[in-house]
C-alpha cells in the first residue's frame, strides 16, 4: 500500500462545534458613509428632475410630468430609506484566521474571508470621501474578483489600521 495512502485521513466535521460568525461582534461604518450615499442619490435625483424637466418643456402635459415626478420622488424616498437601512446594516470584523464582511438588510450577505486566500489590501477614497474624511478598505483574494471585499466608509486611521493588521496576517501565513 502506498504510505501516503496509509497517512492519509479525511474525517467528517461535527457541524455544531464549528465556530459560528453570527456570535462575533460586528464593527460598523462611520455614519458620513450615509452622507456619500445620499449626495450621491441626491445628485442623481437632480439630473433626473432636470432631464423631466426637459420632456415637460417639449413634450409631456401637465398631469404626465406630475405623474412621472410622483413616481420618480416615491422611487427616492425609498433610495433615502435604502441608504439608512444599508448603513446599518453594514459590518465588518477581523478574527484570528479571517475577515468578515456583512450587509444588507432585504436581502444579507456575508462574506467570510480566511488570510491565506488575500493576496493584498489596498485603500482607496474618491472625490466625496476625500471630502467627507472616509476611505474604502479593499481586500483582494486568490479566488477572483467574486470573493473580493470592499468595506467602504472607514475612517482613514482605521482602514489603514485594518490594511496593516491584514498585511500583518497575510505575510505570516506565508512564512
Amino acid at each position: 500500500m502506498d504510505p501516503i495512502a496509509k497517512d492519509f485521513s479525511n474525517e467528517q466535521l461535527d457541524l455544531a462545534s464549528l465556530p459560528k460568525y453570527e456570535s462575533v461582534a460586528f464593527s460598523s461604518v462611520s455614519s458620513k458613509y450615509l452622507i456619500k450615499m445620499n449626495i450621491q442619490t441626491g445628485i442623481f435625483l437632480l439630473v433626473l428632475i432636470i432631464a423631466l424637466g426637459f420632456f415637460w418643456f417639449f413634450q409631456l402635459n401637465p398631469l404626465q410630468s406630475g405623474l412621472v415626478f410622483g413616481i420618480i420622488l416615491i422611487g427616492f424616498i425609498f433610495r433615502f430609506w435604502n441608504n439608512f437601512k444599508l448603513l446599518q446594516s453594514l459590518g465588518y470584523a477581523i478574527r484570528e484566521k479571517d475577515v468578515i464582511y456583512k450587509r444588507g438588510f432585504i436581502f444579507n450577505k456575508t462574506t467570510v474571508i480566511p488570510f491565506n486566500r488575500v493576496q493584498h489590501a489596498s485603500i482607496s477614497r474618491g472625490v466625496w470621501d476625500k471630502v467627507l474624511g472616509i476611505s474604502s478598505l479593499n481586500i483582494f483574494t486568490a479566488g477572483g474578483s467574486g470573493s473580493d471585499i470592499t468595506i467602504p466608509g472607514l475612517e482613514p486611521e482605521m482602514a489603514l489600521q485594518l490594511k496593516e493588521a491584514i498585511a500583518v496576517k497575510i505575510s505570516n501565513d506565508e512564512s
